[in-house]
């Protein structure tokens, strides 16, 4: 019988530790805003909108119902972070760049969830 438990626990654990195309997507930000430094101004618009592609696909398929309120949370928060430092600090012009592209992902996954929760919201007699 204790065999048949830690099989169960295995393949638990197995399921939840992959790799996920949300967690994919949420790396694949950080290395696009980093990406997006170097890259040409021709280029610039096409990062921006993968940026926010990106955003949308973490928040549906990373943002569980029960995390969302927590999610809004912590973007609503880095968003003030993130901006808050592009306009008080004497940033380089790269590290506005890279702030930028990390709210432009990040702001879009929020407003996502954000719609999510106000379309709940509503739907509720």
């Amino acid at each position: 019988m204790a065999k048949k438990v830690s099989r169960r626990v295995t393949k638990r654990q197995k399921k939840d530790s992959g790799i996920t195309v949300g967690t994919i997507a949420f790396v694949a930000i950080f290395l696009l805003a980093y990406a997006g430094l170097y890259a040409e101004a021709s280029l610039h618009t096409a990062i921006i909108l993968i940026l926010a592609i990106l955003g949308v696909i973490v928040a549906v398929l990373n943002v569980a119902v029960k995390e969302e309120i927590n999610f809004l949370i912590a973007v609503t928060s880095l968003n003030v972070i993130l901006v808050s430092w592009y306009m008080l600090l004497g940033l380089p012009e790269i590290a506005k760049t890279f702030l930028t592209n990390l709210a432009v992902a990040f702001g879009t996954a929020g407003l996502v969830i954000a719609l999510a929760v106000i379309i709940q919201l509503g739907s509720k007699p």
